[in-house]
């Protein structure tokens, strides 16, 4: 697979929104500055329209329903690609990306850059302040999330697209799997920073006091119910499609997602909703049962008041 590079490269950015932020208009302008176009996909939230786009090289894609981030991302990659896309850089609404943040992407893809020879794409080092969790020597991440990515539309062509049946959640952990399944691979590029929400930070409380470990006060990451339905299911789902050469891959994602879940579960207020929403999931896990929530799910957990479904939400 040849990688384009400098003047014949041609960077897009997706970004799928949801009822998006006031300044989301004015961070695409910004980004204008490092990409050849910016595809806007309304994730059935009919409220793209409303912001100050002003500019004809940002397209905004408007989706009849909400489809979910998995469906928003795929529809427009493909209108990117139309465009005459090479790469393809996928965002959430609420990522920050800094000045130089694509050019120092696409250096790292270029041949004698990138190591190994079947190059997905490559994802950022550090992620909300945070260092991204890698395997082997380094250059590899574990579980890389999917805004922030700069994707090479001839392997997305192999691979195929994101798996819509999974709606929101774990989207991004079952493209990097497939990624590897198909004989390519995503790459760390180091001192390289997305700004990025991955959730509601709370105090951990045990006993009403906010507890420290190892010296420091510790946090845990809010997600409301149906949220918590897409977290389990979608995780479980994961060992069904890929467990052949990853159990101990999953094992570590899952032990991470049991952490999360017995966190938010516990300690939410809306505690009920979230073992709710658990039950719910276990119980479509064994069904087999995808796609959106279902009805049923929704009306019993729709007694928390953060039961707002941004589908388009990783």
């Amino acid at each position: 697979m040849t990688l384009p590079t400098g003047g014949d490269a041609r960077t897009f950015a997706v970004v799928s929104a949801y009822h998006p932020p006031d300044d989301l208009d004015a961070r695409c302008r910004e980004l204008l500055d490092q990409v050849e176009g910016i595809v806007i996909v309304d994730d059935g939230s009919d409220s793209v329209a409303t912001l100050d786009l002003n500019d004809e090289r940002i397209v905004p894609l408007i989706l009849p329903r909400n489809v979910g981030i998995a469906g928003a991302l795929n529809a427009g990659i493909q209108l990117a690609v139309r465009a005459g896309a090479t790469h393809i850089l996928t965002l959430d609404q609420d990522s920050i990306v800094p000045p130089g943040y694509v050019a120092a992407m696409q250096a790292a893809l270029h041949p004698t850059a990138a190591p190994g020879g079947g190059v997905a794409g490559v994802v950022p080092a550090i992620v909300e302040g945070e260092l991204v969790t890698t395997i082997g020597d380094g250059a590899l991440p574990l579980d890389p999330i999917q805004s922030g990515q700069l994707l090479i539309v001839d392997a997305i062509t192999h691979v195929g697209p994101f798996d819509e049946r999974f709606v929101i959640d774990a989207v991004d952990s079952e493209y990097t799997l497939r990624v590897r399944a198909k004989g390519f691979e995503l790459f760390v590029v180091p001192g390289v920073e997305l700004g990025h929400s991955l959730g509601e930070l709370e105090p951990l409380l045990v006993f009403g006091r906010h507890r420290s470990i190892l010296g420091r006060p510790r946090y845990w990451r809010y997600h409301a119910p149906f949220r918590t339905y897409y977290m389990v299911r979608n995780g479980l789902a994961l060992w069904r499609l890929h467990r052949r050469g990853n159990v101990g891959w999953l094992l570590r994602r899952t032990a991470y997602l049991a952490v999360d879940v017995t966190y938010t579960s516990l300690a939410s207020p809306d505690r009920r909703q979230q073992f709710l929403a658990v039950a719910h999931a276990l119980r479509d896990t064994v069904r087999r049962r995808w796609g959106r929530i279902p009805e049923t799910t929704v009306r019993a957990i729709a007694q928390t008041s953060s039961l707002r479904r941004p589908e388009s939400k990783r």
